[in-house]
């Protein structure tokens, strides 16, 4: 009778240990890349993004999410809550000949999830966060599968960067055949398809769409060159049409695989236990639109760091709806901590807060200053960009100081418009700057001739 009542009492414990696993919600992280506000239906655009539009009309549409302006900054504080600042990936992106990465003392999101019971990580599609040693690949850094590319800018038939290829599962180069994103959405949908109803699981999904080199399937091409508002001849097409309708194209591939992946979540059964946050790592280069803001990818304009993104989770916020909360990439780690009741101290300070309360409805707004990166901070209400940090940003001459309530779209100087708080934020913005990182950042070219990668973009440094 002991015997099976010990029994009993073991069933239960375990039902109840599944139960308890059962209520955390399971964590998508869907990133483009170099998608500009104006390249989504829900923004206006021409390009065709039913997915994301009608995602995006589903949940909460976050209008003043922030990133920084180039793509391996922001995934190294997506990744950490942290300011990439502090890692000395601040200014540029890691250059496939560049030896560092992601500091390894760093607690990743990664790290976070799996210590509350999160078994299965995965992350699907580009890194970007360190290439040279075994220590800074994504199986090292709290994930538990990998599948796609270390380096960014690879072909997207061929998924080879300079010269070798940059396509792994796991530990070994994959052969797999076929165009990058639609790869990258099958293996999403794979993994989802996988995943046990009673245990919670984190995909991040990094397309390298659409990233240059521009690189669209014909069929998709096709759909743009007949489509009167990209080309004037769909048989005869300019340089800048084919490149218009190309880029065009790539979004729209990028969007219905991330439709795939949310019928995917519909037909798991788990959606409405689902967090499902997308956004962009950066403005839009080349022929990408972040209309009707000022400025492109490497600025701080608005244009360069303000992101399309939206968030939904149907059993645990409320949705379908605009907030103008300032949030941005290094939320998003913190964030989470709240969501799941994370008792346990981050290992490092986070410079990111939680908006789960705005989010939920608890609250209309937080009040906060989001440093940007090179001299340049944003809240609510304002934001100040001062001179001679970022090169891209010639054109600042003096402390430009922008009131977003009478100049939403950054034309004009507004120093002289609320002096005191323009003296506060440029305290803050100089302390911001100064913060030491672990490693000296060097221009992107430095190291560049002469480089050879290892054959097949394999390492054996630990």
């Amino acid at each position: 009778m002991k015997i099976f009542l010990k029994s009993i009492g073991m069933t239960l414990a375990c039902a109840s240990l599944a139960a308890t696993a059962q209520t955390k919600p399971n964590v998508v992280i869907i990133l483009a890349d170099d998608l500009g506000w104006g390249d989504v239906g829900f923004h206006g655009s021409d390009i065709a993004t039913p997915n994301l539009d009608r995602l995006a009309a589903k949940g909460i549409q976050l209008d003043r999410f922030y990133t920084a302006p180039v793509s391996s900054p922001t995934r190294a504080g997506l990744m950490t809550g942290r300011y990439p600042s502090r890692f000395g990936i601040r200014k540029t992106v890691i250059p496939p000949w560049r030896e560092y990465g992601l500091d390894e003392t760093e607690e990743t999101l990664a790290d976070m999830l799996g210590k509350e019971g999160y078994a299965n990580r995965a992350m699907i599609g580009k890194w970007h966060l360190g290439h040279a040693r075994r220590a800074y690949y994504p199986l090292n850094r709290g994930f538990t599968y990998f599948y796609g590319h270390l380096n960014g800018a690879i072909d997207y038939f061929t998924h080879f960067r300079d010269g070798e290829l940059d396509w792994h599962k796991n530990w070994e180069s994959c052969y797999d055949e076929g165009y990058s994103t639609d790869l990258l959405s099958d293996e999403a949908v794979k993994f989802i398809n996988q995943q046990r109803a009673d245990s919670p699981y984190l995909l991040y999904l990094a397309y390298n769409a659409p990233h240059g080199p521009l690189m669209a399937k014909p069929e998709d091409i096709a759909v743009y060159a007949a489509n009167p508002k990209f080309a004037k001849d769909g048989n005869n097409l300019t340089k800048a049409e084919l490149r218009n309708c190309t880029y065009a194209a790539m979004v729209t591939c990028m969007d219905r695989g991330i439709g795939k992946v949310y019928e995917a979540l519909e037909q798991s059964g788990q959606l409405d236990n689902t967090i499902v946050l997308f956004f962009s790592d950066n403005g839009p280069a080349g022929e990408g639109s972040a209309l009707p803001h000022r400025g492109r990818k490497f600025q701080e304009w608005d244009g360069g760091v303000r992101a399309p993104a939206f968030i939904l989770w149907k059993n645990g916020l409320k949705e379908q709806r605009i907030v103008d909360q300032v949030t941005g990439y290094i939320d998003v780690l913190p964030t989470l901590r709240d969501i799941l009741g994370v008792k346990s101290s981050p290992q490092k300070e986070l410079d990111g807060i939680s908006v789960y309360p705005v989010l939920k409805g608890e609250r209309d707004s937080i009040e906060r200053d989001l440093y940007l990166g090179c001299g340049t901070i944003v809240n609510q209400d304002y934001k100040l960009i001062l001179p001679g940090q970022n090169p891209q940003m010639k054109m600042v001459k003096e402390d430009f100081f922008i009131s977003y309530k009478d100049d939403p779209y950054e034309n004009e100087n507004s120093k002289d418009a609320n002096p005191q708080e323009m003296a506060r934020l440029k305290k803050l913005v100089l302390e911001y700057d100064a913060i030491p990182a672990a490693v000296d950042e060097s221009n992107y070219d430095e190291g560049r001739e002469g480089f050879k990668p290892p054959h097949e973009w394999k390492v054996i440094k630990p």
